[in-house]
């Protein structure tokens, strides 16, 4: 629910999905501040050029050792900040046995401390602060961005997707040791998009879809304007208690959190190792 979000921080968003979910929620009338890489800072100024309040900062995080710092002087910077947005992420295409890349190594290092150890070590950055304004009465929120393919891999992208399968489990974990505390007012998000046309995989597509039949054959991309269309009206549909849903999935996302919920989730409960 939108209106329970006053300040946000989006992390990767100098373009794609990151960038359009900043535009729309600076549309709203939020104080919005978004990252980027060194590489992006043409990017991020522009856009704080075209949105009037806008704030960026220029924030690679697969330099763990000053994720710290960062976080401490975004917090510093804005102490009733209410939403962090975890939505920096990579892509990789590459087969493992068949032709692989000679930097195979460090190209999976990458792409998991982007897309899985970065997220994590954020959020648990984030989530005492987070938490301590929640024990106040201040709505809070943590979204963390997975993906279709964390419930659905596909064999093009042999680290992204279970780079993504992690995020959604963390995101479960950090939802259900959120809730042991006892506090209200506080959401744990997990954003599941599905294919979407942006310039993740703008640099490999037409090799996905060669391995796909060729582009007539190969699953389409949705649109950008149409993702976010549906993401904004599916962070208006609140539970009964008014909060956020514990997962936003569009298209083939929200049918893998589905499923998931329908089948593993309860054979978890049955467990008795989760309520």
């Amino acid at each position: 629910m939108s209106s329970r979000i006053n300040t946000i921080l989006i992390l990767g968003a100098a373009g794609g999905i990151g960038e359009a979910t900043a535009r729309r929620f600076h549309s709203l009338g939020k104080q919005v501040i978004v990252t980027g890489r060194q590489q992006d800072s043409e990017k991020l100024e522009q856009a704080a050029r075209e949105l009037p309040g806008l704030h960026y900062r220029i924030w690679d995080l697969t330099q763990l050792d000053t994720l710290q710092a960062e976080v401490d002087g975004i917090l510093r910077d804005f102490p009733q900040l209410d939403t962090v947005f975890v939505n920096a992420g990579i892509q990789h295409h590459y087969d493992i046995f068949q032709n692989p890349p000679p930097d195979l190594a460090q190209q999976a290092v990458q792409e998991l401390t982007t897309n899985l150890t970065a997220p994590i070590l954020v959020a648990q950055a984030f989530a005492p602060h987070l938490l301590s304004l929640a024990k106040q009465g201040v709505k809070t929120n943590i979204f963390l961005t997975s993906s279709s393919l964390a419930y659905f891999p596909v064999p093009f992208y042999p680290t992204y997707c279970p780079s993504k399968a992690g995020i959604a489990s963390f995101c479960k974990i950090l939802r259900w040791q959120m809730e042991a505390t006892g506090v209200k007012g506080m959401n744990v998000v997990e954003v599941a998009p599905p294919y979407v046309d942006t310039p993740l995989n703008a640099h490999h597509r037409d090799q996905t879809d060669a391995l796909q039949g060729g582009p007539e054959k190969a699953v389409q991309p949705m649109t950008l304007s149409e993702y976010i269309d549906k993401f904004f009206q599916l962070l208006e549909e609140t539970k009964q208690d008014g909060s956020i849903a514990h997962e936003i999935g569009v298209g083939f996302g929200g049918q893998g959190q589905k499923a998931w919920k329908q089948g593993y989730e309860s054979l978890l409960k049955g467990s008795g190792m989760t309520d």
